[in-house]
């Protein structure tokens, strides 16, 4: 049998916004235990746009306003926070990129509207079309599955071994999640945007603890950021937790920050013509570095190190075609860089990627901010 329950966030008001930060403490009733993967944060979006003028008013759904389709609503979660028995376990910052990332392994644009998991989500390139919402005062309802360790458990997580369950989010700014497409118009009707999100609450599902001794490993996921200047990059990463894969993607600097760019994109960095991964300065895992014509293995292995991610870990279907494996999909923002390696720990993990010398691309006149994810897990 199983049972609903649910929190609202400790630190309740009628409306979030930007940069909140948001609270949920999980309790659970003494005999039961959450299943594995059931969590969900629910509540309603509204959003608003400023004329030139300085008049804010909701928008009506003509203006072209969307969240990035692989993103949808988690576009405005911008860091993440879990603790299980006052330890944190997980710390999360650019969240909301890592779960674009995933979402192209999973799907391809096609896959991702015709599938009903990511509809709750606002996921999909027809989502400008939900958020005016039907709802006049709170907008549009969602309900997303967060990418969490504890919602990407081995086990269900037992009352009588984690007592104390907390998750915190930070929100980030509008224009991080939202963007206008069709570009910047000659003459701009709209100069910024912002949203509110109500009746927020995390919701769970549990059933009758059954005892066990056998320890609950969770998926962990962590993120630095490093900035691409030059044509030959080295970018290094210590590994502190057990790992098994390294995952990159990359944004021009020129592009952030504005309503007319998505700053979701995973952007394709043309005329690579080498890349190797070291592991404390040795080639693995692959033996070789990839060179010219490199574009395919780079996607192939980028692919390889989110597959022990998202639905493969739910268990959940995935579309029959992908969004990196493909050329033009992956020319045009969901490109990325990354390999999966043996479980290991505390490694010095190292990516060299050179550039051509004759790219009209040069980093050192627009850098390139790489974001790093590292796939890891703990054992409780």
């Amino acid at each position: 049998m199983s049972y609903y329950n649910q929190a609202q966030p400790t630190n309740i008001k009628q409306k979030y916004s930007e940069f909140d930060v948001i609270t949920f403490l999980m309790k659970m009733p003494t005999g039961r235990q959450c299943r594995s993967g059931s969590l969900r944060i629910n509540g309603f979006l509204k959003l608003y746009k400023t004329s030139p003028a300085g008049v804010t008013s909701p928008i009506d759904g003509d203006e072209g306003i969307m969240l990035d389709q692989f993103t949808g609503v988690h576009s405005f979660f911008r860091n993440t926070n879990t603790t299980l028995n006052s330890r944190t376990v997980e710390s999360l910052q650019n969240y909301a990129r890592y779960v674009s990332m995933v979402s192209q392994h999973d799907y391809s644009p096609e896959s991702l509207i015709t599938n009903s998991l990511n509809a709750t989500e606002l996921k999909g390139a027809l989502n400008t079309y939900l958020l005016n919402g039907d709802n006049l005062t709170k907008g549009i309802a969602f309900s997303m599955k967060p990418h969490i360790c504890i919602n990407k458990s081995s086990a269900d997580l037992a009352q009588s071994k984690f007592q104390e369950i907390q998750v915190t989010v930070q929100l980030g700014s509008a224009v991080e999640a939202l963007y206008v497409a069709g570009g910047k118009p000659a003459v701009p009707t709209i100069s910024s945007l912002s949203y509110e999100l109500s009746d927020l609450q995390l919701s769970w599902m549990e059933t009758m603890e059954v005892p066990s001794n056998e320890p609950v490993v969770l998926n962990t996921i962590s993120n630095m950021i490093q900035t691409i200047t030059g044509l030959s990059n080295n970018i290094q990463v210590v590994s502190s937790t057990a790992y098994n894969a390294l995952s990159m993607s990359f944004m021009r600097q020129s592009s952030v920050k504005s309503i007319y760019n998505n700053n979701m994109l995973c952007e394709y960095v043309p005329d690579v013509a080498r890349c190797e991964f070291l592991v404390n300065g040795v080639d693995a895992p692959l033996s070789y570095a990839i060179t010219t014509p490199c574009y395919q293995d780079l996607a192939l292995n980028y692919y390889k190190s989110l597959s022990s991610s998202g639905n493969a870990i739910w268990g959940l279907p995935s579309g029959e075609k992908n969004s990196i494996m493909n050329r033009f999909y992956s020319e045009n923002g969901c490109f990325g860089v990354g390999s999966a390696f043996s479980d290991s720990i505390n490694d010095k993990l190292q990516v060299a990627l050179t550039i051509n010398d004759n790219t009209a691309y040069n980093p050192s006149a627009n850098p390139i901010d790489c974001f790093i994810y590292t796939n890891g897990y703990i054992s409780l």
